[in-house]
């Protein structure tokens, strides 16, 4: 749970709080997983079926009161409707649909987070002192594009590894600075071998 994700469109947060916006997000997506599905088609329409304390254990920051309370007031604004297609008469869990069109043809939009401008920092540093280290020999900015889609420990061990890379080749046989460090071929994962084995052998 501590790794969950929720998400939320923006339009919906503006149009409807945040609260509202992040169980519009909830219900559109388990719409979207049931169609198709004979079970959850009724009067025309795609519905999701859920207990407001079963939607707690998913946001365990709401209560169970809340959410129902969420519900309610999404009905009454007309954003959902609720039903009831339970096939046992004592079950009274509800059923919910979007209501508007626009509504539900909304679609989520993984956008880039706000950047973390004091990580962002600190990377951009240890690319520079590695860049120098290396000779600037390739292209700078493919060579940063690279560079911000490795780990940190990652980043680490590049730094660590350029010395013993370029005290074993000159610099004219050395790859361009993009090619070393680049996560699909992980060259200087060579250094971290050799290294390894030189201990070994001693």
């Amino acid at each position: 749970m501590g790794n969950d994700a929720h998400a939320f469109i923006v339009d919906d947060a503006v149009e409807y709080g945040l609260d509202k916006a992040i169980l519009l997000q909830h219900i559109r997506f388990w719409i979207h997983q049931n169609e198709g599905k004979k079970s959850h088609t009724h009067d025309n329409k795609v519905w999701m079926f859920q207990s407001a304390a079963d939607m707690a254990k998913h946001y365990p920051y709401w209560s169970r009161q809340k959410i129902s309370r969420l519900l309610r007031e999404m009905e009454d604004d007309g954003l959902i409707v609720s039903g009831n297609f339970n096939k046992v008469g004592y079950d009274q869990t509800k059923w919910y649909t979007i209501q508007c069109l626009k509504l539900n043809n909304r679609k989520f939009e993984s956008k880039q987070p706000i950047p973390n401008t004091k990580q962002d920092t600190k990377t951009d540093t240890l690319f520079e002192e590695c860049w120098v280290m290396y000779g600037r020999k390739g292209n700078k900015q493919t060579a940063l594009r690279y560079w911000k889609k490795l780990s940190t420990d990652d980043q680490q061990a590049v730094n660590k590894c350029i010395p013993t890379y370029i005290k074993s080749r000159e610099y004219k046989y050395r790859k361009d600075f993009q090619g070393y460090i680049n996560g699909v071929n992980r060259i200087w994962e060579d250094q971290v071998e050799e290294q390894t084995m030189k201990r070994i052998s001693i």
